[in-house]
């Protein structure tokens, strides 16, 4: 058995090896030489994007690559790849975080995912590997060219600030390529028509608001929408009033093999990866490959801007074979449409943050320091330093510490982990892994900020909710300080009123019915005390209203006002204050005698 590889420390902070993949028949063992160079003067190199796989395997099972001339042990995902990667004929200069880095190394490891951002900004091309191919793998990339082609034609003669928006001709998608609807009317499961099972809507809006819009000049709306594209926020989202929907032709029921491929694609691990978000958002060109098939990133960009018709996505999926899976896979399209869209590139890191908490991360640091380098250019310097030898909750700490006091803000408080948390983590600081992800409430988003009044293709990249609506400390700049090493947080706060009475725990998937009624039981009970004042009654609209969190709720859509008590109500219980207010709080909160 040939000698295990053994790493020679780098020159400096900024230099980094190059593997050189030598050229073979795809079966042939696999020969590589890696060499040091000073990352602004490297010769041209690809970097690897990839899901590690399992790491932990024994060695003598593990399989290995010869590194100049000795034993270097990888996963069974690398080996895959590289042997896709290799070319017949000649070298193919890469970078690849397992092989490159020397991960036993501390120091070196905390300075080469600190200049990551550089490295993949570097790259000539960054290939997105996601796996070996399947039985469906190839249609469903295909299908994704499909929308990408019909995206392009749909955009080819709109043209924003003198620049066509389906310009690259260059591209794999060509000119584009306009699908038809079919003559075909497919039917569900039930027998219900696909075409009768969705029609266009507009929200309802109301006298007030219509004429609003008749007094709204062309001017001021393309004022509103240059102000809105300046901001960002972790919650993006439109109101759509949609007059046409151009994905419908993909929506038909003779399409269902076609999605339930991309289904099986995006259920790769690749997808939701944390470390892949910095990965694809700094690189200069990517690739996507599966097996031996290739699709250029651009291509997925396009494909996912159906996004356009999210809200109405799961209307277009009503009475097809995919509607009774369509709430698991939501997160699933909800990640690709992420990574696909580089929204929050350059933006706020509690914003980043909230963005990939449902990721997965093999080292819970991770989700942390993968994105450190994709935070905006005023945070400069000041960021937290990447260092391994810390612990998970001084990382977590240091973040939510650092965020508060370079944003200026309590909203973070919003993912505070709580009192009953597990880990050892202060109260007041987020867990950023998706196990806490999955034990969190929906988030509430203000209702009120949410009608914007004109929809049209490529809106969603200018129209856009701000922030989620609410301020931890309202118009007030928040006063805050720290003590004992940053592990206790002190604020000025206003004391407002007494929670009095706390309803039973709901259970973690509670029905409509049963928080309606736990509801009336409160405020009966509440009422029985000490009757309430007119002005402070809670009648069963009002109680509506408060359980949906406000939300708007079309009766032309799929969402139905239980659906959205249950999504308000999930992991949450019921208050009720001294003075008579009727409040919603986190299921784990309890009152205190």
């Amino acid at each position: 058995m040939a000698q295990q590889y053994t790493f020679m420390d780098l020159e400096t902070t900024r230099h980094i090896r190059l593997l050189t993949l030598l050229p073979g028949e795809y079966d042939a063992p696999l020969l590589c030489t890696i060499s040091e160079f000073p990352l602004d003067q490297s010769p041209d190199y690809e970097a690897l994007s990839y899901a590690w796989g399992a790491p932990d395997a024994q060695d003598d099972v593990r399989p290995s690559l010869s590194l100049n001339g000795q034993r270097f042990d990888i996963s069974d995902t690398l080996e895959q790849a590289l042997h896709r990667l290799r070319r017949p004929d000649i070298p193919r200069i890469m970078w690849i975080d397992r092989v490159c880095i020397n991960q036993r190394n501390k120091d070196e490891r905390n300075a080469q995912v600190a200049i990551m951002p550089d490295i993949y900004r570097g790259a000539v091309r960054v290939v997105a590997w996601i796996g070996e191919k399947t039985q469906d793998s190839d249609r469903a990339l295909s299908f994704l060219k499909e929308m990408a082609m019909h995206q392009k034609y749909q955009l080819r003669h709109t043209w924003t600030g003198g620049t066509r928006l389906g310009s690259d001709t260059s591209s794999e998608c060509g000119e584009g390529r306009y699908i038809s609807p079919t003559e075909e009317r497919g039917v569900s499961d039930d027998g219900e028509s696909v075409e009768d099972a969705w029609q266009p809507y507009s929200l309802e809006l109301s006298e007030e608001e219509k004429q609003q819009m008749k007094n709204t000049t062309t001017s001021d709306m393309w004022n509103t929408l240059i102000l809105n594209s300046k901001q960002s926020g972790h919650i993006i989202s439109a109101a759509p009033v949609l007059y046409e929907c151009v994905y419908y032709p993909f929506f038909k029921n003779a399409r269902q093999e076609d999605w339930e491929a991309v289904d099986n694609l995006l259920a790769r691990p690749w997808w939701s990866r944390t470390w892949v978000v910095q990965e694809i958002w700094q690189a200069r060109e990517a690739i996507l490959q599966c097996g031996g098939s290739t699709l250029k990133w651009k291509t997925i960009e396009k494909a996912m801007t159906y996004q356009e018709g999210w809200d109405d996505m799961g209307c277009l999926v009503k009475g097809t074979k995919r509607w009774k899976s369509w709430a698991s896979l939501k997160r699933r399209y909800g990640l690709a449409i992420h990574i696909s869209q580089k929204r929050l590139l350059g933006s706020k890191l509690s914003d980043l943050l909230w963005n990939i908490w449902d990721r997965d991360a093999t080292d819970p640091r991770d989700k942390v320091f993968a994105i450190l380098g994709l935070v905006g250019k005023e945070y400069n310097d000041t960021l937290p330093d990447i260092d391994y030898c810390k612990t998970v909750e001084q990382v977590y700490r240091e973040a939510a510490s650092f965020i508060m006091m370079k944003e200026k803000s309590l909203d973070l408080l919003l993912a505070a982990s709580g009192l009953n948390h597990k880990e050892n983590l202060p109260s007041w600081v987020p867990d950023w892994r998706r196990e806490a992800n999955e034990h969190r409430p929906t988030l509430f988003v203000n209702a009120s900020l949410m009608r914007i009044q004109c929809y049209f293709i490529g809106s969603t990249d200018a129209l856009y909710l701000h922030e989620h609506g609410y301020s931890a400390s309202g118009q007030l700049e928040p006063q805050i300080s720290f003590c004992d090493d940053f592990s206790i947080l002190n604020v000025h706060a206003l004391h407002l009123d007494t929670v009095t009475e706390v309803s039973a725990d709901l259970g973690s998937v509670p029905s409509a019915e049963s928080i309606i009624q736990c509801a009336h039981s409160i405020l009966d009970k509440l009422h029985h005390a000490e009757p309430l004042q007119p002005e402070n009654a809670v009648d069963d609209r009002e109680l509506r209203r408060i359980l949906t969190a406000g939300a708007f709720i079309d009766p032309n859509t799929l969402r139905t006002e239980g659906q959205v008590i249950e999504n308000v109500m999930r992991l949450r219980r019921l208050f009720v204050t001294s003075n008579g207010i009727f409040a919603l709080g986190h299921q784990k909160h309890k009152l205190v005698m």
